[in-house]
């Protein structure tokens, strides 16, 4: 494919015009549109403009070889696209179409019986009191009571993954509007009542609702492969959302201004291609039909059989529209037990991510504190009541007494057999044994000796070698190497494990934080058995307080000790600016652990205002960033710098040092994090910042009850901060792009830019 404009829009011409006998239909189609005044039967722009003129000769400029003007290429855009690949609207189940190269679509008394036949079983998936998005894409009805539609709709409203234990986000809801047509009252609404799969591998999320009308009966999946049939008609029935993604007047002309109602999108299969999907690259299914944000979820259908060829989910403007094979689904026994109708007996056996399910499984039972390598069988959740009871036969172990000493033993007996078992664990201090409450190190390794700290090349995951080509990231450095603090042997940087820190001398604070950051299971928990919680990482009893230790690689001056925030009078929280959870992993349980507590090194610290680090839903403000940007990685890793914005205008805080001494630390208001992830062309990055309140008195702050992050340049954040990221960072950056747009839609992030020379402003909605 080509780089420039023209080269994109010629691809894209060469794409959708084979069907037409390439471009020279198209060109007569612009002559009649001309002669006809603008009542040609097209669905989009009036006869004889300049737009058409335009068009026509950017047409000619394309088969003489030369590349189209500006204007010509304006005009092809707003012309040629919307009308190859027309939204028409569907009105009581049915529909007119009066596009000269899609007609036979209501003359042919066949094709029109069979699309209308599949249109009563499409519907909207509804938010009810969901703020922040209006609806979440389209459903379609696959089995007695199913629905398919996306995972990364499904968890808008839910949380899990696999077939097992899934749930409802606390609050949320889901149901089906089966109406939602363009001048017509919406239909009534059917309540999603259970979450009965989200695909671990698949974007493809299956629900249960009750009631379904009798006109909604199942569309059958296809057992044919759509990636073989390239060139072969399709059709998309779906309720498309206007996308900031797009251009708005190409989508107008598209959409007719309207957005949001079912519509009825021809097109044809492109055959397949591997893209990145959920931290993985799977092998798609593509397509031209003009889909937008709301499809997401639509059945894409064989226009010859009204068979479900794939499931749309996602794409690349003028480029290629993606859908999960219905092939693929019918190889997934699990998919099958869940009761999707096929064309045809599913061959469901071997699949290829069969280890995916696996992960899936053993996930759901971390998520409920037992050992994942212990299988067991549970009911699926229901969404009003969230999760029932399972019937998981497991091996378990309960504490029933701990006598505390100056050496902890923490006894514990085998309810299968009843034998006493002992848990090792580390030593503490005579002078605290018996107290109800103390502050206590976690567990450290003092051997600094094996420390790597943050690796360039972490994106390339050996198992991902064949499909993708090796990259770098560096990590940031400061914009004025000066202010940075040495450590005792003249190093500007501190390496721990899976992260490393560079730190601010005067300020006593990190500047730059990178970290290699991963969700794959066999590195989250390495070896079975293990208590992989953070007391058991940590070493920690219930009633004990995290004592924080300064690194012995750098003077203390340098560092602001844990007593700063222990006698801070509550004001602050040590907030990790290296989230432990991230870095902590690795192949063995003992490398996993020296990560975790490596993260306790106060120089790993900034205060925070105590309700900013801790959130009203019990996550962190950061949120789910790194969740979000992972839906569009190819692989499960990323590198993530961190840090916080050292303003000199910080307001300062009058805290108590090392021996009772008198600290003054200022206290950052903002931080910022770029998130850097494998795509399948090289790397991409994201950039936020998030701002704590402080107000202008000693110690009482008036922190606001929500935090949300909000995407920046990352040249704005290189002029906040005072870091400067590596040229292929900045160069990959998403501010600007479709990932970036989805990535902070799923966040649910403002957009933000600097105002030239000023302050950071609002962007405008991209469209």
């Amino acid at each position: 494919m080509g780089n420039t404009d023209a080269d994109r829009l010629k691809d894209y011409l060469t794409l959708i015009t084979r069907k037409h006998g390439g471009i020279e239909p198209i060109r007569n189609m612009l002559e009649e549109r001309t002669k006809a005044g603008g009542d040609s039967g097209l669905e989009s722009m009036p006869g004889d403009t300049d737009e058409t003129r335009l068009a026509k000769s950017g047409l000619e400029a394309i088969e003489l070889g030369r590349d189209p003007s500006e204007g010509e290429l304006y005009g092809l855009e707003a012309i040629i696209l919307p009308d190859l690949r027309p939204a028409i609207d569907i009105v009581d189940n049915t529909f007119t179409v009066t596009h000269p190269l899609w007609r036979r679509l209501s003359d042919d008394a066949a094709i029109r019986t069979r699309i209308e036949g599949v249109i009563p079983s499409i519907g909207r998936i509804e938010l009810p009191g969901n703020n922040k998005y209006p609806y979440g894409g389209t459903g379609f009805v696959v089995g007695d009571g199913l629905l398919m539609t996306n995972r990364h709709v499904a968890e808008i409203f839910s949380k899990g993954l696999g077939d097992r234990r899934l749930a409802f986000i606390d609050g949320a809801r889901a149901a089906i509007d089966f109406k939602r047509e363009q001048g017509r009252p919406t239909g009534p609404m059917l309540d999603v009542v259970r979450v009965v799969m989200i695909h671990p591998y698949w974007d493809m999320a299956i629900l249960a609702v009750n009631g379904l009308p009798a006109t909604a009966k199942p569309l059958k999946l296809s057992l044919s492969d759509a990636r073989d049939l390239t060139g072969h008609d399709i059709f998309a029935i779906g309720y498309p959302a206007f996308d900031p993604r797009n251009p708005s007047d190409v989508q107008n002309d598209v959409m007719a201004g309207r957005y949001g109602v079912k519509r009825l999108q021809p097109g044809e299969l492109q055959g397949g291609i591997t893209t990145s999907s959920f931290g993985k690259m799977v092998p798609a299914a593509t397509h031209d039909c003009s889909t937008l944000g709301g499809n997401s979820g639509s059945a894409i259908l064989d226009l010859d059989s009204g068979e479900v060829m794939g499931l749309h989910f996602g794409g690349l403007y003028q480029k290629q529209n993606y859908a999960v094979p219905a092939y693929e689904l019918s190889r997934d026994s699990r998919v099958i037990a869940a009761g999707v109708q096929f064309a045809g007996p599913p061959s469901g056996g071997a699949n290829d991510w069969g280890d995916w399910w696996q992960r899936a499984d053993g996930a759901e039972l971390v998520a409920n504190g037992a050992d994942p390598t212990v299988s067991g069988t549970g009911d699926t959740a229901s969404g009003a009541t969230a999760n029932a009871a399972s019937s998981v036969t497991i091996k378990q172990e309960r504490e029933v007494g701990r006598i505390v000493l100056p050496l902890r033993i923490t006894i514990s007996v085998d309810l299968d057999d009843q034998k006493a078992v002992v848990v090792a664990s580390e030593s503490v201090s005579a002078d605290n044994a018996g107290m109800t409450e103390s502050a206590r190190a976690p567990f450290r390794d003092t051997d600094f000796s094996t420390r790597k700290g943050y690796d360039a090349h972490f994106l390339n995951d050996p198992s991902q070698e064949a499909l993708l080509a090796p990259v770098e990231v560096a990590m940031p450095q400061a914009a004025d190497a000066s202010v940075l603090a040495r450590t005792l042997t003249g190093s500007d940087t501190l390496h721990y494990e899976n992260f490393s820190i560079k730190m601010h001398a005067q300020r006593r604070l990190a500047l730059i934080t990178a970290s290699n950051v991963t969700k794959a299971p066999e590195l989250k928990r390495p070896e079975s058995g293990r208590d992989y919680t953070r007391r058991g990482l940590s070493g920690l009893g219930e009633s004990d307080q995290e004592l924080w230790f300064t690194d012995p690689r750098l003077d203390e001056a340098l560092q602001i000790p844990d007593v700063f925030f222990t006698r801070d009078r509550k004001a602050f929280d040590k907030g990790h600016i290296v989230r432990r959870d991230d870095v902590a992993w690795g192949a063995t349980y003992d490398q996993l652990r020296r990560a975790n507590g490596d993260t306790y090194h106060v120089t790993n610290c900034s205060p925070q205002v105590a309700g900013f680090n801790r959130a009203a839903s019990g996550h962190e403000n950061w949120g789910d960033l790194e969740n979000c940007v992972l839906a569009e990685a190819a692989n499960e890793r990323l590198c993530v710098f961190a840090g916080p914005v050292l303003d000199p205008s910080d307001e300062v805080f009058t805290g108590v040092g090392d021996g009772r001494t008198v600290l003054r630390a200022k206290i950052p208001s903002r931080y910022w994090k770029v998130i850097t992830s494998r795509v399948a062309d090289g790397i991409a990055a994201y950039g936020f910042m998030l701002e704590q309140d402080l107000a202008d008195v000693d110690f009482e702050f008036a922190v606001p009850a929500e935090f949300v992050p909000a995407m920046y340049p990352i040249a704005d954040i290189e002029r906040l901060a005072g870091v400067r990221f590596d040229e292929q960072v900045r160069k990959a950056d998403q501010y600007e792009t479709v990932r970036g747009t989805e990535v902070g839609l799923h966040a649910g992030t403002r957009r933000k830019k600097m105002a030239a020379g000023g302050p950071a402003q609002p962007a405008r909605t991209q469209k």
